[in-house]
Formats: structure tokens, sequence, C-alpha cells
């Protein structure tokens, strides 16, 4: 599990950010962003803490999905709080930061060009947000190029907003908290059997902390989380099980497909989890797809982030089963439905159920 070159700041961003937190450095604007949804929730809900104190609710707004309006926002912040110091809003999975991305999974009359348009707006306004409010923002993608991301760096630099990218964390990082929380529930576990939990459970934070409760509730009553009780409880390496399903689409072995999806929800993986996966894969699969033609496989493996042999007996005979736009297409309706079981308009398992049936019943 080799961690990308970019990871490695972020421990340090890390416990900047909880420092200016600590140290009531409070600032106008906040983006949390990035592939970890663990570390997002975590960091919004400290975030929010920290701005408002515990119990006051009547001077907190949030917006969810792309329904909101800078105008409304506006108005919002230029609101002053009901008794208290500060009001806060919080902004979740609106796409304002990623017009292109949210236009995917807005039903209705919103394009990529009117979410452009409001986020253009809301850039104009950060500069003048009011002392007495703070926005948060809480996104997993970002256009860095776009206005309202560049606003807010420049924010950022002038102290009055900050930027908290919440991408994985490196191998050992994620070992070291992956162990923290055994040891929290009383448990002592080695770094041998650390190293085959993550193995099962990938580097996703949120399936991380699932299977680490259930194998702490399987182990009450004793001293030490083994192999063997990992190999019992937790379920058999997610990615390659999603992997599995997507060959049985391309195969268009809609039984088989389904077959596992009802095995990993008997297994207790969330279905946000494994509509998660499904799109990494595909964007995975995508990607290699445009590198083949062009590069080696060791190449390809350094960019996509995973061994070569991996990319020679895995990817390469998978995508022969695909062609380009149906790997697009496919990859398309995850990013929507993602998006779209984030913002609460559809369930993630019934959105993962149509992807499933949909592309594995093709001619």
């Amino acid at each position: 599990m080799a961690p990308k070159q970019a990871k490695s700041d972020f421990a340090a961003e890390q416990r900047q950010f909880n420092e200016s937190i600590r140290s009531g450095d409070l600032r106008s604007v906040y983006l949390l962003c990035g592939e970890q949804a663990y570390l997002r929730l975590q960091n919004r809900d400290k975030l929010v803490k920290a701005l408002m104190g515990d119990g006051d609710t009547m001077n907190l707004s949030r917006y969810t999905g792309s329904d909101v309006s800078a105008r409304e926002l506006i108005d919002m912040a230029q609101t002053l709080p009901f008794f208290a110091d500060r009001r806060v809003i919080v902004l979740e999975n609106t796409g304002l930061l990623h017009p292109k991305s949210a236009s995917k999974s807005v039903t209705g009359s919103k394009t990529a060009a009117s979410i452009a348009e409001e986020a253009e707006k809301i850039a104009g306004f950060i500069p003048e947000i009011p002392d007495t409010t703070s926005i948060v923002f809480v996104e997993e993608n970002v256009d860095k190029r776009g206005k309202l991301y560049k606003a807010i760096v420049k924010s950022r630099k002038e102290k009055q907003g900050d930027i908290l990218e919440c991408v994985t964390p490196g191998e050992n990082d994620l070992r070291a908290w992956a162990g923290g929380i055994f040891r929290k529930n009383g448990f002592s576990v080695s770094g041998r059997t650390l190293a085959v939990f993550l193995e099962y459970t990938g580097e996703d934070m949120q399936n991380i902390a699932g299977e680490a409760e259930k194998l702490c509730c399987y182990c009450i009553g004793k001293k030490e989380v083994t192999e063997q009780d990992i190999k019992d409880v937790c379920s058999p390496r997610i990615r390659d099980r999603i992997f599995d399903m997507i060959e049985a689409i391309a195969l268009r072995d809609r039984k088989k497909a389904i077959g596992i999806y009802m095995e990993l929800c008997a297994l207790r993986t969330a279905p946000q989890v494994i509509l998660s996966l499904m799109r990494r894969q595909f964007e995975q699969l995508v990607k290699i797809k445009e590198l083949s033609g062009t590069m080696s496989d060791s190449e390809i493996a350094s960019k996509v982030g995973v061994p070569s042999f991996v990319i020679t007996k895995k990817y390469k005979p998978a995508l022969r089963m695909y062609n380009t736009e149906e790997l697009v297409e496919a990859l398309d309706e995850c990013v929507a439905a993602d998006h779209e079981s984030k913002s609460g308009r559809i369930d993630a398992g019934i959105a993962a159920e149509m992807i499933i049936v949909r592309h594995s019943g093709r001619a």
C-alpha cells in the first residue's frame, strides 16, 4: 500500500489545523476537501463546535446539494447572529467548487454553467464576509482553477480563511491510526496483524473504522486481535470483490454481479462504501485505458498507484471486455449516484443496484 507523494504532508497540515482551532485563530471561510470522507466529516464537526460552542443550533445553517443560491447564502451571511458572537454556514456537497462534476448529478435546469455562475458570485463575496460569520465548504472534489477556490486560497494567504485537503494519510500514519482504534478499545495488535487488517479494508477510513468496530465487538473478552480474528470477521478484500463485480458486469453476468453485491451487503459493507469503491475502480480503469497506448505497465502503475503486476494480470484483461465509451458512461453514472446519495436524494444501495443491473444487462 505505497502512499502517494502528496500524502506526506497531511499529518503536519492536520496538526496545524488543529492548533489553529485550539488557539482560537478562527477564520471567515474554510474549505474541507479531499477523498477521505471520514476526515472531512470529523474536521467539519470539530470546526463547527469550535466556531459555535456546544448547543447553539439557532445560528447554524446547513445547505446540502446544488440547490443553494448565491443570493440566499449572501443574505444569510449578512444576517447578524442571534445572541451569539458568530453565525456559521455549512455548505456540503454543493458542487460549487467543481461545477462540471456537480452538473452530472443535478436534476432539473441546473447546468455546469449555472452552477459556475453561482460559484463566481460567492467568490466575489468571500472578501466581504462579515466578522460575525464563518462559511464552511465541505466538498470531495474541487477544481483548483475555479474562481471560488482561488478566492478561498487568497483569503487563506490573508489569514482570513483556511483549507484542509483530507487526502489518505501515508501508510505509516494510516497504520498508526488503525492501531489506535484497537488500543482505545483495550486490544493489543501486532504490526503484522495491522498490515493484514489494512489489506482487507483498503485505505478508505470510513471502511477501516467500520471493520475495526466489528472486530472489537467480536474480540470482547480477549486481550489481542489476531490475524485469524480478521479472517473470521472482516470483509474479504472488499476492493477485490468490487473488481470481481465489475468484471461480472463486463461479462454481462448479472446473476454473479448481483450475487457479489449481496455478499458484500451481508458482510455489512455500507452501500455508500460499495458505491464509492465502484466509482474508484471505474476511475482507475478509465485512466489505465487512456494510458495504455502510450506507457508501459510499470509507468501506468506509477501513475495510478498500484503494483505493476496488478496492471498486467488484473486490469488489462478486464479492459479487453470494455470499450472507452462504456467505461466513461459507467464512471459518469457512479459519480452522479455517489453525489446524489451523499446529498440524500437517493439511497446509496438503490443507486448501486441500478448501475449493476443497467450495465450487466446490455448486449
